[in-house]
């Protein structure tokens, strides 16, 4: 008589079936949401609508290349400090969602070919799977189209208030008191 007993150690019974994600009775949860630029290698959608857009302002740790949302009321203080962006839901193909930030026009109302081309690309990606990549001898970004169908883009069930809460929870300048600007001052 042989053992009925199965082998543990049968590669056959530890296989990770290829539907693996959506067999674990699980959901990921949204806890964090960056705020960067696209990635060269990967693929991008930007969420059409101007209720996933924000028009503001952020200011730049140059020792972290942090991002800080700037409350309106300190937009004037701060007008050597901050720069105008535009910020914009983005998703890339794996998923991941993040908040844009793309640069705009200063107060002199001169913008640049880097900061043209990348609110083009913005534009592309809210109908159309994009990669973005720097093309430094042509002072731009390039943007390149996906040639396959990819899937359907993912977007958050949250509003964007509570994404720009996410983002930006420990990163908000409300007060000339913040950390950073009194850094800023020398008075840390």
């Amino acid at each position: 008589m042989t053992d009925s007993v199965p082998d543990p150690f049968d590669p056959a019974n530890l296989r990770l079936s290829q539907d693996f994600s959506t067999t674990g009775g699980v959901k990921k949860l949204l806890t964090v949401v960056p705020c960067r630029k696209p990635r060269r290698q990967e693929f991008i959608r930007v969420r059409p609508g101007e209720d996933w857009r924000l028009t503001t302002a952020v200011l730049e740790d140059d020792a972290s290349k942090d991002n800080y949302l700037v409350d309106a009321s300190l937009h004037a203080a701060l007008a050597d400090e901050v720069k105008p962006v535009c910020l914009r839901l983005a998703v890339t193909s794996r998923k991941d969602v993040f908040l844009w930030p793309i640069r705009l026009p200063g107060p002199d109302g001169r913008s640049n070919t880097w900061n043209d081309s990348a609110i083009e690309a913005a534009n592309i990606a809210e109908s159309r799977w994009i990669r973005v990549a720097s093309n430094m001898a042509a002072g731009c970004y390039d943007v390149f189209e996906a040639t396959a169908e990819l899937c359907k883009p993912e977007w958050p069930d949250e509003e964007f208030r509570e994404l720009l809460r996410r983002c930006f929870r420990d990163r908000f300048i409300a007060t000339e008191d913040h950390p950073l600007l009194r850094q800023l001052r020398g008075e840390q």
